[in-house]
């Protein structure tokens, strides 16, 4: 019997699964533990873009993913407050798309089936505390699946357990202020007209500086939501459900196209709350990381998370092989694993929390730019250089972009 794993892992979604196949195929002895049995779904948008693809194709499983039941991504749907509208597209459809949507109770499974080959340990385990002897987190306490009390012991604890993580609450590592904090509401909608292979981002002007999509799958299908940051739904006393199905029933944009949609039950309108990375938390103490959602990972413009959640997944594996080596799981040493972590998804966090701000502060911009683009078509292929699922988005807030809008960017604060 194992007295003490090299590793424990709490949580088996995108972010634990990842971690536990880096250190499975590195042959370390890794438990992997979640509450729930799979397949089991995830509130969500569903929408997985070019980093996941990333780290799947350097794990071997992205011609399986590519397979899942689901929809390619090959652009964006935009609409303004004011109601103009924009088709943004990949540049070559013969490529890849930038990105794909798949049900979570589908990829979230996926992504664990292929964890378990690689890295074989597994139980259901509901973490309740944890082991801590001379400051350093030792292992955890918990409910098997039998429903006793267990205790187990590790070198390091990789803590994925979601946006309401037991280790991140137990260090008090778990606030984020309310400007950093975004509340989402989700249907799965069927008999959806007018969907193509973009995602819909629709900025209407009730929900502004919060967003409506409708993102699409197979056979009129598509999830279907509304999220918004807390504290300015707070300010507008606003009830995202009514929100959303008020948008439906009376935007001019949406009417016709769900006039003969309805919602699938179960499981109906479901929501979530999501720590957004415009918020730098602390993700690391002697003996544990906090990965995905528990270390607040996610992008504070669009709301997706599960790319930033494999980067944690690969780079908390990495630090812990290193640890492993060196046998040092003090807090200093795996600060290596935040330095390393905010290097990648430092820059995008930051321009995303930007644009989100530009937006709430000049809902007028975003009318402008899509107006200008719906226009002039050289810039429109600008534009689709710059935004998610079609390009990059680097370039988006260059001073040069900016004077093609008649804008500048000192006005903007950027």
């Amino acid at each position: 019997m194992v007295t003490e794993y090299d590793a424990i892992i709490v949580g088996a979604g995108p972010a634990g699964a990842t971690a536990a196949m880096y250190l499975g195929r590195a042959g370390k002895n890794v438990l992997l533990v979640d509450m729930a049995k799979f397949p089991r779904d995830k509130v969500c948008g569903d929408a997985q873009g070019r980093r996941a693809a990333s780290i799947m194709r350097e794990l071997g499983i992205y011609e399986g993913y590519t397979q899942l039941p689901g929809k390619g991504i090959y652009g964006m749907t935009l609409s303004s407050p004011k109601g103009f509208v924009v088709h943004l597209d990949v540049e070559d459809r013969n490529n890849p798309p930038q990105g794909y949507i798949h049900r979570r109770v589908d990829f979230d499974n996926y992504l664990f089936e292929n964890a378990v080959r690689m890295c074989p340990n597994f139980k259901i385990f509901k973490v309740t505390d944890l082991i801590i002897e001379n400051n350093f987190v030792k292992g955890i306490i918990g409910v098997n699946e039998q429903g006793q009390t267990e205790e187990i012991r590790s070198k390091v604890v990789l803590a994925a357990d979601g946006a309401n993580s037991v280790v991140a609450a137990k260090f008090g590592l778990n606030k984020n202020p309310l400007a950093h904090f975004i509340v989402a509401i989700r249907a799965y909608y069927k008999n959806v007209e007018g969907m193509s292979d973009r995602i819909e981002i629709h900025l209407v002007e009730r929900v502004i500086p919060g967003y409506f999509w409708i993102f699409p799958m197979p056979n009129k299908e598509a999830n279907v939501g509304i999220g918004m940051v807390v504290e300015d739904m707070n300010k507008k006393k606003l009830n995202l459900q009514e929100a959303m199905l008020r948008e439906i029933k009376e935007n001019p944009l949406f009417k016709d196209r769900f006039k003969d949609a309805f919602i699938e039950t179960p499981p109906g309108i479901r929501g979530w709350s999501l720590p957004v990375g415009s918020h730098h938390r602390k993700c690391y103490g002697n003996g544990f990381m906090l990965l995905g959602d528990a270390a607040s990972l996610i992008d504070p413009l669009s709301g997706e998370g599960i790319g930033n959640a494999l980067i944690s997944g690969k780079i908390s594996a990495q630090i812990t092989m290193e640890a492993l080596e060196k046998n040092d799981f003090s807090e200093k040493f795996l600060k290596k694993y935040d330095t390393e972590l905010w290097k990648i998804v430092e820059p995008e966090m930051k321009l995303n929390y930007k644009l989100q701000k530009i937006a709430k502060r000049f809902p007028g911009l975003i009318d402008k730019l899509l107006e200008k683009a719906n226009k002039d078509d050289k810039f429109k292929k600008k534009l689709e250089k710059h935004v998610p699922y079609t390009s990059n988005r680097d370039e988006l807030l260059k001073k040069d972009f900016l004077s093609e809008l008649g804008l500048a960017a000192t006005f903007l604060g950027i």
